[in-house]
């Protein structure tokens, strides 16, 4: 590829969106190890207490915020609307660092402590938003800009900290950098309108946040069973596997942030809904394949090549279609819903996540046995599909449902379930 034009796919496709996105994701996952061995296992131990507090309070709104903002690219385009939304993240910012602070302080955390940690939360909140803010800076054409303030925090100033043993300078750096293509909004704007299009917002994120919650309360509780049936080696093989998957599908929701930022224009919801997804479908079915390489690599022993297949004991043959789920059914739920499916996903997401967990609590045999850790969560994800009720999304929601079934039916019949 020449290097014009993989320039221009960095500044103007989705493939600079999900590299922005997953940048500051693996400078993080790189800081862990180097912290491991500069500080010790304690110092490890610290960076999640402060990245996993963190995200508590942003969890019911963070999912929302991206999709919510990329549909906005009409107040986007102006100045003021940015300075708008800005102020309003700005807003709801300052409430998530609030409330963590106050809960981190009087929980007994410690002052500096608590201030990392509600200052992580605040990051994560406008991180949530970047992957809808990103776009947006490549059609004004300071794409370049924002992404060189992110490296600047990762891997610049994480990894510095890192290497000096500092477990709240790594959380604080990772936080800025991901936070940085929605911090650059932030300018001076009424507070009284960025209050109204603050409430706005959340109005908005919240039916989508509760879908992508949904697949997430299932997660603890999953681990929790399979821990208590299965040994650790192997539930900590397939946690490892879910990381690579839980990144392809933050991958594929920056693909999807950027075709429906391209797509957005003349016609009704019904017109760029087809075209943002007809754009983003090419870059799902790569993601699915790079899915089901990595579940190869984890499953399947390859002569020449030094520690492949070597979690194959852990792993099922239904995990390679859960390792695609993900990356197709968030990206639909989140970004291609439209609104008439609002409600009904909300409630469907909920509905489905409380028959997953009843089935994990009364029979957790089976689920354990032939779904693995992260299973219970794909199944929910993929019962959310059947509430994606809007025309054109529909059909393409109804095709993903069935392929995903089928597999998984397949894959049931050919596979055998792991050793309870």
């Amino acid at each position: 590829m020449k290097l014009s034009s993989l320039l221009r796919a960095l500044t103007h496709g989705g493939t600079g969106v999900a590299f922005a996105v997953l940048l500051p994701r693996a400078v993080s996952l790189a800081a862990q190890w180097v912290l491991a061995f500069t500080g010790g296992p304690a110092e490890l131990a610290a960076l999640a207490n402060y990245t996993s507090r963190g995200m508590v309070v942003v969890a019911l709104v963070a999912a929302g915020l991206a999709p919510t903002l990329t549909r906005r690219t009409r107040a986007m385009a102006t100045r003021a609307g940015r300075a708008l939304a800005g102020g309003a993240l700005a807003i709801i910012g300052a409430i998530c660092f609030s409330v963590t602070l106050t809960h981190e302080m009087m929980s007994g955390l410690g002052v500096t402590a608590g201030v990392v940690t509600a200052l992580f939360s605040a990051c994560s909140l406008f991180a949530a938003a970047s992957k809808g803010i990103l776009p947006i800076w490549q059609l004004q054409g300071r794409f370049l800009q924002s992404l060189a303030l992110v490296l600047v925090f990762s891997p610049g100033a994480s990894m510095a900290a890192a290497l000096a043993g500092s477990p709240a300078g790594v959380a604080v750096g990772v936080g800025i950098a991901g936070a940085m293509p929605a911090l650059l909004l932030v300018r001076p704007t009424r507070i009284r309108r960025a209050a109204r299009y603050a409430v706005l917002v959340v109005r908005h994120a919240f039916p989508y946040s509760i879908a992508n919650f949904s697949t997430v309360a299932v997660y603890p509780l999953s681990l929790s069973v399979n821990q208590s049936l299965i040994d650790d080696h192997r539930v900590g093989q397939q946690v490892l596997y879910w990381s690579f998957s839980v990144a392809l599908s933050q991958a594929s929701q920056a693909f999807a942030a950027r075709a429906v930022t391209g797509a957005l224009g003349s016609g009704g919801e019904s017109d760029w809904h087809s075209r943002a997804m007809r754009a983003w479908l090419p870059a799902a079915a790569a993601l699915c394949v790079g899915a089901a390489i990595i579940y190869t690599l984890f499953a399947v022993p390859i002569p020449w090549l030094p520690f492949s297949g070597a979690a194959r004991d852990a792993m099922t043959l239904t995990m390679l279609v859960s390792g695609m789920g993900p990356l197709i059914t968030d990206s639909m739920c989140v970004y291609f819903c439209g609104p008439r499916s609002r409600r009904a996903l909300s409630v469907g997401s909920v509905l489905s996540s409380a028959s997953v967990a009843a089935l994990l609590l009364l029979a957790p045999g089976p689920l354990v046995r032939h779904f693995g850790v992260f299973g219970p969560s794909v199944l929910v994800g993929v019962a959310r599909l059947a509430f994606l009720i809007d025309a054109p999304v529909r059909r393409y929601a109804l095709g993903a449902l069935l392929f995903l079934v089928s597999a998984f039916a397949v894959a049931l019949a050919l596979g055998r379930g792991l050793v309870v």
